[in-house]
C-alpha cells in the first residue's frame, strides 16, 4: 500500500483472510491408543517392531496441540498399573528367590522406562518443565517404589532378607554380596530418603544391637590386647562389607554405620579397656607393648566426641591415665625429701637424676613409637614431670650435682665405667631436660655456680669445651642474664692464668727481692671477681709462716699492678700439693685446710696434738676442722692416727703423725669429707638467701608492669608479675603482696581512692 506524497505516518499492512483449520476431534484418542499399545509392547519386551520416530511424532503432536496434561495423566496411570502388576509377580517369589526376582523385575522396569522416556522426550522438555512435574523416568521409578517396593507384601520381606544376609556374613557365612548390593542400590536410586527411611534406620539399629552383644561377650572373655585386635579386624571387615554391599560411603556423614560400629566396639568400652586388670593401659605401658599401644591409640583416636556427657574422648582417656601412671612412677623416684620419721632422706643424687632420665626416655620413646608423637601427649608428659620434680625442694641441687659428676668425668651410673666426651654431652643434654621442668631455676643457678666454682678452682673439669656448651645451652634456655656470672667465672680463670704468668716473670727477674721469699713453696693464685663467684663466708685460718710470706709477696705484686683493689684470701676454696716423707717421699694433693693441719705435725715437738690444740693453732672452725681430721685420720689415706679409734671426731681426741703409713702409689689425693649435699641448716640458710635475692627481682617486675599499665587491679597484677618471673622462679602471691606493700611505702605505687584493690603507678 502506497502513501500520498508529503504525508508521513505508520504504514498499515493488510493480509488476506485465512479461515481457521478444522480440529480433528478423534486425534487425541487415536494418538493415545497408539502410544498405549506401543508402551504395553515395550513392557512385554516386544519393542523390536515399533517405529520410535513415528511414536515420538505422535507424542510431539499431542503436546503441540495442548494435550500434554492428558498425555501425562494417561502415562502415569499406565505406569501405576504396571508397577502393581510387577508387585504381584514379586510377591509370589519364595524367600530363596525373592531378591533375585525383585532384581529381575526392577532391571526390566528400568529398561522399559528408558524406552518410554525416549518416546515422550518432547513432553519432558516442554510440558514437564513448564508445569514442574516429574519427568517420565523419575515418575516411573517413583510409582514402582510406592506400588511395588513399599507394598506391604514386599517391603517387610525385602528389609528382613537384606538384614539377614548382612548378619549371616558378619557371622562368617558366605553370601551373594552382588545380590545385596543390587537391592540396596535399587533403594538408593529411588531416593536417598527411601534408602534411609526404609533400610538404613533398621540396618543401623540391627548393627548396634549385634555389635553390642558381641563386644560385651568378647571383652568379658579376653584381655585388652586380644579385644583390640578383634576390633581392628571387625572395623576393616565392616568397611569392606559396606563398600561391597551397600550404596553408601562408609566414612561419610555423622551417625552412619561407621559411628555406630565404633561407638559399640570402642566408645562404650574405652574406660573398661584402660582399667582392665592385668592387660589394661598400665600393663601395656609397663611391659612396653608398643604394637598394642599403637593399636589402642589408633582405635581410641576415632572417638572424637565423648560417648556420653561427662566422659572424656578416647585420646584424653589414654593421655590422662598415662600421666597418672607416670606421676606415680615419678613420685617413687623423687620422694618428698624426707623419710617416714620426718628426717631428711638420704638420696643418691646421681641415681636420682639417672632414674628420672630413664623414665623420661622410656615415655618419650613410647609417645614417639606408639602414640605418633602426639603433641598433646608430649605436653601432658612435660606437665607431669614438672609437677612431681618440683615436689622435692632439693631437685635443683640433685640435678646440678649430677651434671657436676658428668662434667668432672665421673663414672656412668649404669655401667660403672668412664664416659667419653660424646657420652658426657649426651647425658648433660638430657639433664638439662630436667632443668627445664624446674620452677625454681634460680635455685639451680645457685648450686650450679657453686659446683662450677669447685671444678674450675680445683681443675677438675673434664673438658672446657663441654663446660662452654652447657653455658650456651643454659643461655639459650634462660637468656643472657642467667649465665652472665657463669661466663664471668670463666673469664676470671683465663685472666688468672695471665696474672700467674706475669707473677712468674716478676719472680724470675734478676735481683728481685721477692724471688728468694718463695723458697720451696710454689704459689698458684686465682684472682676471682666477687660478684661472679658464689658468696663464701670468709673464714681465715693461721697459715704456716713460709706460706703466709709467699701470699704477702703475691698480694704486693698484684696490688702494685691494680691500684685500688682489695684481695681477700679464700682459704677454704684452695688446695695444695705437699711432699711428705713416710716410708718414702709422697706427693699428696689435698685441700688447703688439710695442708695447714698436716704441717703442724712437721714439727718434731708436736708428736701428739689434741683436737682443741689443733683448733687453737689453726683457727679453723670446729665443724670444718672435724671433717678435716676425718679425712686425715679416718678415711682411705690415714696420714695421722687418732686415739681413740673411731670414725667420728670429738674434741677430746688425740692425733699423732702416722710414721707407719705406706701406700703403693707415690702420688695420690686426699679429698675432703665434706658432704656433697647440704645439711638441713645449710639448706635453710640457702633458702633464706635465695628469698632475699628474689625480692629485688619481684620489685623490678612490678615496676615494669605498672610503668606500662599505669593502673592495674590486684589479681591481674599478681598474674602478670608471676608470668614475667616464671622463667626463673614462681613467686608466691603472698610474697608479691608483701613487695607491693613495700613499694607503696617507698612511693612507687599507691592504692586507688575508693577501690583498694586497684594500684596506680606514681611517676
Amino acid at each position: 500500500m502506497s502513501q500520498p506524497p508529503g504525508k508521513k505516518g505508520p504504514l498499515v499492512m493488510i493480509h488476506a483472510f485465512k479461515p481457521p483449520l478444522e480440529k480433528d476431534k478423534d486425534m487425541v484418542t487415536r494418538s493415545w491408543d497408539k502410544l498405549k499399545s506401543a508402551i504395553l509392547k515395550i513392557f512385554n519386551e516386544e519393542a523390536g517392531e515399533l517405529s520410535f520416530e513415528e511414536l515420538y511424532r505422535t507424542g510431539y503432536n499431542m503436546v503441540l496441540h495442548k494435550h500434554g496434561d492428558r498425555l501425562y495423566q494417561h502415562v502415569e496411570d499406565l505406569l501405576k498399573e504396571r508397577s502393581q502388576e510387577l508387585c504381584a509377580k514379586v510377591e509370589t517369589e519364595t524367600d530363596v528367590t525373592f531378591l533375585d526376582g525383585l532384581k529381575r523385575e526392577w532391571q526390566g522396569h528400568k529398561r522399559s522406562l528408558r524406552m518410554v522416556r525416549d518416546i515422550l522426550m518432547y513432553m519432558d522438555r516442554t510440558f514437564v518443565k513448564q508445569n514442574t512435574k516429574k519427568p517420565v523416568y523419575d515418575m516411573g521409578v517413583h510409582l514402582f517404589c510406592q506400588h511395588c517396593v513399599r507394598a506391604p507384601g514386599v517391603k517387610s520381606r525385602l528389609i528382613t532378607l537384606l538384614l539377614s544376609k548382612i548378619e549371616e556374613e558378619r557371622n562368617g557365612n558366605k553370601v551373594d554380596r552382588d545380590l545385596v548390593k543390587n537391592s540396596t542400590q535399587m533403594l538408593m536410586e529411588m531416593g536417598r530418603d527411601v534408602f534411609h527411611d526404609d533400610f538404613e534406620v533398621l540396618f543401623l539399629k540391627s548393627s548396634e544391637e549385634f555389635y553390642r552383644i558381641e563386644s560385651e561377650n568378647f571383652i568379658n572373655a579376653n584381655g585388652c590386647p586380644e579385644y583390640l585386635q578383634k576390633v581392628e579386624r571387625r572395623l576393616q571387615e565392616e568397611q569392606d562389607r559396606v563398600g561391597a554391599c551397600l550404596s553408601v560411603d562408609y566414612n561419610a556423614g555423622e551417625g552412619g554405620i561407621k559411628q555406630v560400629v565404633e561407638h559399640e566396639l570402642i566408645g562404650r568400652h574405652m574406660q573398661t579397656l584402660i582399667e582392665k586388670e592385668g592387660s589394661g593401659l598400665v600393663w601395656l605401658l609397663e611391659n612396653r607393648k608398643v604394637d598394642d599401644l599403637r593399636r589402642m591409640f589408633d582405635l581410641f583416636s576415632r572417638i572424637h566426641q565423648p560417648p556420653s556427657p561427662g566422659q572424656l574422648s578416647g585420646l584424653d582417656l589414654i593421655e590422662n591415665r598415662m600421666a597418672e601412671h607416670v606421676m606415680v612412677k615419678g613420685r617413687e623416684i623423687v620422694g618428698s625429701g624426707t623419710d617416714s620419721d620426718g628426717q631428711e632422706a638420704k638420696v643418691d643424687h646421681l641415681k636420682y637424676v639417672t632414674d628420672l632420665l630413664d623414665l623420661k626416655d622410656q615415655y618419650d620413646s613410647l609417645i614417639k613409637d606408639a602414640f605418633k608423637s602426639e603433641k598433646s601427649f608430649i605436653n601432658k608428659l612435660h606437665k607431669t614431670f614438672e609437677c612431681f620434680i618440683n615436689q622435692n625442694p632439693r631437685s635443683p641441687e640433685y640435678i646440678s650435682l649430677a651434671m657436676d659428676n658428668h662434667l668432672r668425668g665421673g663414672k656412668s651410673q649404669r655401667t660403672g665405667a668412664g664416659q667419653s666426651e660424646e657420652q658426657v654431652e649426651g647425658m648433660l643434654e638430657k639433664a638439662l631436660q630436667m632443668f627445664r621442668f624446674l620452677s625454681e631455676k634460680d635455685v639451680f643457678e645457685r648450686y650450679y655456680k657453686q659446683h662450677l666454682a669447685k671444678r674450675l678452682l680445683s681443675d677438675r673439669s673434664q673438658s672446657s669445651d663441654t663446660e662452654q656448651k652447657v653455658i650456651q645451652m643454659l643461655k639459650s634456655e634462660c637468656g643472657y642474664q642467667f649465665t652472665a656470672k657463669l661466663e664471668g667465672m670463666f673469664k676470671d680463670i683465663n685472666t688468672s692464668k695471665t696474672v700467674q704468668e706475669q707473677y712468674r716473670n716478676h719472680l724470675a727477674q734478676a735481683g728481685s727481692a721477692d724471688a728468694s721469699t718463695e723458697g720451696s713453696v710454689d704459689l698458684v693464685a686465682k684472682v676471682l671477681t666477687t660478684g661472679y663467684w658464689p658468696t663464701q663466708q670468709t673464714v681465715q685460718c693461721n697459715m704456716p709462716q713460709e706460706i703466709d710470706r709467699v701470699c704477702n709477696v703475691f698480694k704486693r705484686f698484684y696490688l702494685a699492678q691494680h691500684n685500688g683493689r682489695q684481695l681477700t684470701w679464700q682459704v677454704n676454696m684452695g688446695n695444695a700439693e705437699v711432699t711428705a716423707k713416710y716410708d718414702k717421699p709422697y706427693r699428696i694433693n689435698m685441700p688447703t685446710y688439710q695442708m695447714v693441719v698436716l704441717l703442724l705435725f712437721a714439727d718434731p715437738s708436736s708428736s701428739a696434738l689434741k683436737f682443741t690444740d689443733i683448733e687453737e693453732a689453726t683457727k679453723i672452725p670446729a665443724p670444718e676442722l672435724k671433717r678435716v681430721m676425718q679425712s686425715l685420720a679416718c678415711a682411705q689415706y690415714r696420714l695421722l692416727t687418732k686415739d681413740p679409734k673411731s670414725k667420728d671426731v670429738s674434741p677430746t681426741d688425740k692425733f699423732t703423725y702416722n710414721s707407719s703409713f705406706t701406700h703403693k702409689m707415690i702420688k695420690f689425693k686426699v679429698s675432703s669429707i665434706a658432704t656433697s649435699k647440704e645439711t638441713s641448716e645449710e639448706v635453710q640458710a640457702s633458702r633464706n638467701k635465695i628469698n632475699e635475692d628474689r625480692n629485688p627481682q619481684i620489685d623490678a617486675a612490678v615496676v615494669r608492669v605498672m610503668k606500662t599499665r599505669r593502673v592495674m587491679e590486684h589479681n591481674l597484677l599478681i598474674a602478670e608479675v608471676t608470668k614475667q618471673l616464671q622463667n626463673r622462679f614462681v613467686p608466691e602471691p603472698l610474697v608479691i603482696k608483701r613487695r607491693l606493700e613495700g613499694l607503696i611505702d617507698r612511693e612507687f605505687l599507691q592504692r586507688q581512692k575508693g577501690n583498694m584493690k586497684v594500684y596506680e603507678y606514681l611517676a
